[in-house]
């Protein structure tokens, strides 16, 4: 009877640590096409994780897109991308702690299976991801999980970045308080608004 309670209340911990933080519309053209759900699991040790899910659906094209990070005091030690069309994987990208270099990428999937390994040599502190989670506030470039690269952030006013990819695309993020309330972004082809959903936009 003890060992039952117990793992109930385990299992009721691990289904509320997995409830979405915060929720975004995925509009294209006015239209809400999906959603996107951003999730925040803080562990013992300074361990966190960051996690990002997103399902959308425009005319012929269902995509799914998830990215996951984790960071150990403060420092990135693994990153994966993936990004699926129709079903199929169309690319995935994982970033991990290396022995030769502080990390090698690894690139897979319809769209990433003909790229070389890389190799990167400094330590990162923020990601494109954690750009959900916190105004990158004195902060000039973040990590690309999906490129494998580093991308460079620039102020544009008060409370609103750019971040160029590597693609010669701009990402522009909106904040509030602090909380990332709008991003504007490209995605296959389509202009993207991602919009802070329900009554916590400001």
């Amino acid at each position: 009877m003890i060992m039952r309670v117990v793992f109930s209340g385990f299992l009721m911990l691990c289904i509320s640590a997995a409830h979405a933080q915060n929720m975004y519309d995925v509009i294209v053209a006015g239209r809400t096409i999906g959603s996107l759900k951003v999730f925040d699991d803080k562990g013992k040790d300074n361990t966190e994780t960051h996690r990002i899910e997103s399902d959308f659906k425009i005319m012929f094209y269902k995509g799914k897109y998830a990215t996951q990070t984790s960071y150990v005091q403060g420092k990135l030690v693994s990153a994966s991308c993936s990004h699926h069309v129709n079903g199929d994987l169309k690319e995935r990208t994982l970033t991990k702690s290396s022995t030769k270099s502080l990390y090698e990428v690894l690139f897979s999937g319809e769209d990433g299976e003909d790229k070389p390994r890389l190799e990167l040599n400094s330590p990162i502190n923020s990601t494109i991801t954690s750009l959900y989670y916190k105004e990158p506030v004195n902060i000039t470039e973040v990590y690309s999980e999906r490129y494998g690269k580093m991308c460079s952030v620039k102020k544009l006013s008060e409370g609103k970045y750019g971040v160029l990819l590597p693609d010669g695309k701009q990402g522009i993020y909106s904040y509030k308080n602090g909380l990332c309330q709008e991003v504007k972004t490209d995605l296959a082809g389509f202009k993207l608004r991602i919009v802070l959903a329900g009554g916590k936009r400001l």
